[in-house]
């Protein structure tokens, strides 16, 4: 049966969103001298907003609130479900300290490098909880999945940069640009690579062919290739729209990838 509904990808979504966009503001920070004041604290707000739509979607998929603070409060270490929990509540502690820091302008810039350690856990262990389900063969390799979560943050932060900070978009856009180089090149290998089980090589043919193709091609096409060649040919307000597609190109991705695997019966 299908375990996890429709809050798993729409939370590996929001979480991209967030955390990428973190990432995105310490690596204009260090290259490009940093946001002014307003943009930052803008970014700061859509994070905790999109982490916030995060917490709030885990709950959900675990049903009871309560099993939220249990998980906190009585620790499973091994469990990567604990362990994402005390990483979100972590990033969104330090997130909410650069906060205090914008707004008192107290020169708090350590706070990055904190806070790009855990927005790059927060990012990626979904990857180690989705492998944690040992049965499900198309998510037995973490380490693929951590790149490809990572680029969808990266790609994810890169869209929220160009609408908080538009003098950043050009900068931006060539992020975007090769994130999704990367996450066209992620896809494509996971697709063309022999598989060595039968289970990847059904939910590959799923993924493909079946039922849940058309969101596939969909987010392949529409939120990939057309996106990146608006990124190619235009500039200005395009930009924005080419990086809505990329986000829906995620979220549909995303959304295949959970979801496929879970149709295929456990024998």
């Amino acid at each position: 049966g299908v375990l996890w509904g429709w809050e798993v990808p729409a939370y590996v979504w929001t979480k991209a969103i967030a955390t990428g966009t973190f990432l995105m503001m310490a690596v204009w920070h260090y290259f490009n001298g940093g946001l002014e004041s307003s943009s930052e604290m803008a970014g700061l707000i859509t994070i905790l907003a999109f982490m916030g739509l995060t917490g709030g979607l885990l709950v959900k998929d675990i049903d009871r609130p309560d099993r939220f603070l249990y998980v906190l409060l009585r620790p499973q270490w091994k469990s990567w479900l604990v362990r994402g929990a005390y990483i979100i509540t972590t990033f969104g502690g330090l997130v909410s300290l650069k906060m205090l820091d914008n707004y008192l302008q107290l020169g708090f810039d350590w706070l990055w490098i904190p806070g790009i350690v855990f927005a790059g856990l927060g990012a990626v262990y979904t990857a180690f909880l989705f492998n944690q389900a040992r049965a499900r063969d198309l998510w037995q390799t973490p380490i693929q999945s951590v790149i490809h979560m990572l680029v969808h943050a990266v790609m994810a932060g890169s869209v929220t940069m160009m609408i908080i900070a538009p003098d950043s978009s050009q900068w931006m856009a060539n992020i975007l640009f090769w994130g999704i180089v990367a996450n066209v090149v992620i896809m494509a290998k996971e697709i063309l690579m022999p598989h060595d089980t039968p289970d990847t090589k059904k939910a590959i043919h799923l993924m493909l062919k079946g039922y849940y193709s058309k969101y596939f091609w969909f987010g392949a096409t529409f939120g990939n290739l057309a996106s990146a060649v608006i990124l190619l040919t235009f500039t200005g307000n395009w930009v924005l729209f080419a990086g809505g597609m990329a986000l829906v190109g995620i979220y549909l991705t995303e959304y295949v990838r959970i979801r496929v695997p879970q149709m295929i019966p456990l024998s």
